[in-house]
């Protein structure tokens, strides 16, 4: 784990489970996977501030110029391929992964996540979560064959939430690959089938490139910022919240420090290990 100046955890290098030879094959089944849906969707540009590389978001989000929180759209072959990626064994293992990593090392933060998104789809039975085994609202399948991202923050999730991401392929981690949390200066091999948890709202962050020959690809998950802030307006936007006469019982301050307070620190996790 990474620590902050008041001993939180803020960020953990979770590695793979125990169970080494199955979780390979789900490192190559997923390859598969992804440079399937790679192929049978059209990516014109495949370039975005995050690289150029194509990439699956799945899920339901809220921000960007959406009017209420709803599943993320896909035009006819992605869907397909969406659709195809989320009914994966090996996918879901991943999502499922990543979902017990942030219990075992924010239990605060996962309750905070599954209440959101219980709240969210109790409310809007049309809303469809990714997994039956995330408290993650939504995914993105950056499906390579060469995933190397520019510096950049996920300015959209939850300022002190975690994104999840599993680093998949088949290249040399000691030589590529290798995750950069720029305002920390801090360099992290990320061998394939890893998973790394971060803030990534508020740390930049990229990855060096791999070898010629050699395939990377990214799984990823998150909660978009703006789902927190549609629940506690009453799943309704923000506008409406205030214009019926509604106000927020918390500062923005008071917020971020809510949101940090979710943050275990070491002594709580190793009273629980």
């Amino acid at each position: 784990p990474l620590l902050d100046a008041s001993g939180r955890v803020f960020a953990v290098l979770v590695g793979q489970p125990r169970d080494t030879r199955g979780w390979a094959m789900v490192n190559s089944e997923v390859q598969r996977e992804f440079d399937e849906a790679r192929a049978s969707c059209d990516f014109k540009p495949a370039s975005h501030r995050r690289g150029e590389y194509p990439l699956l978001n799945m899920g339901i989000s809220y921000g960007g110029g959406q009017t209420r929180a709803s599943n993320l759209s896909q035009p006819g072959k992605h869907r397909q391929a969406t659709e195809r990626l989320l009914a994966n064994h090996s996918v879901q293992r991943l999502a499922g992964f990543q979902s017990a990593a942030l219990k075992l090392f924010a239990p605060r933060l996962h309750q905070y996540y599954a209440e959101m998104l219980r709240t969210l789809c109790n409310h809007d039975p049309d809303l469809r979560p990714n997994f039956e085994r995330s408290v993650f609202a939504a995914a993105s399948a950056n499906l390579g064959p060469r995933v190397v991202t520019y510096a950049h923050t996920d300015h959209l999730n939850l300022p002190s939430g975690w994104c999840a991401i599993t680093a998949i392929g088949d290249f040399n981690p000691k030589q590529g690959g290798h995750l950069l949390l720029w305002d920390l200066n801090i360099m992290i091999e990320f061998p394939p089938g890893a998973l790394i948890l971060i803030p990534s709202a508020i740390l930049r962050h990229s990855n060096t490139s791999i070898g010629e020959d050699e395939r990377r690809y990214s799984f990823t998950q998150y909660s978009a910022g703006g789902l927190f802030r549609w629940v506690e307006c009453g799943c309704r936007t923000q506008k409406q919240f205030t214009g019926e006469g509604g106000a927020y019982s918390i500062t923005g301050q008071e917020r971020w420090l809510r949101g940090v307070g979710m943050w275990s620190t070491m002594e709580e996790l190793n009273t629980t290990a």
